[in-house]
């Protein structure tokens, strides 16, 4: 399916994020990834950089929650899926096949001092990250509580250990999250 300008926009905005972080992407730099006339922006997006931004990490919170989600349903046991779950990404962390969209992470240490807008973006993907294990875990036989208190935490973890293996440069964060969650889940 061919996709509209709209969409190569927000894919566009989505790659210079990864690559660049926000301060280090302009909206020059956009319309030279996309493609897409400098008009096409300001139609499609009359909220600048910010609009751009908030809708790149919403596309970003739609691909990666599908994944997980669709990810952790591979294993019937929860403490097995999410284990698996975070041994792949360290896989892909590995492969450099980890980037899938906007780096939630980063994005908000950048701006949630700069704009409300972009924290509120950021913190929905993470709350709908943590439900997505919280889910899981529901699905299992945690009860409602616990399963959304430990959705949480092994997001937290996740979010930690991907911030280390990336100032480390290996996956030896996210292999020992994926190690201790069979402890945290006991």
């Amino acid at each position: 399916m061919k996709k509209n300008t709209r969409e190569i926009i927000i894919e566009a905005t989505a790659e210079l994020l990864q690559k660049r972080g926000y301060v280090g992407t302009g909206i020059n730099d956009i319309i030279k990834n996309s493609g897409a006339p400098k008009g096409s922006l300001y139609y499609h997006f009359p909220g600048g950089k910010e609009q751009m931004t908030i809708e790149a990490v919403q596309w970003t919170n739609n691909n990666v929650t599908a994944f997980i989600r669709s990810y952790l349903t591979k294993y019937d046991d929860a403490v097995e899926a999410i284990k698996q779950f975070i041994l792949d990404s360290a896989s892909r962390f590995d492969e450099d096949n980890y980037f899938q969209g906007v780096p939630i992470t980063a994005l908000v240490l950048e701006t949630a001092s700069i704009s409300e807008n972009l924290r509120n973006a950021c913190q929905e993907v993470f709350d709908n990250w943590s439900e997505e294990f919280a889910n899981k875990l529901m699905a299992y036989g945690y009860e409602t509580e616990k399963a959304k208190d430990l959705g949480i935490t092994i997001n937290i973890m996740i979010q930690g250990a991907f911030v280390m293996s990336l100032a480390r440069k290996d996956s030896d964060a996210l292999k020992a999250v994926a190690e201790k969650v069979p402890l945290l889940l006991s």
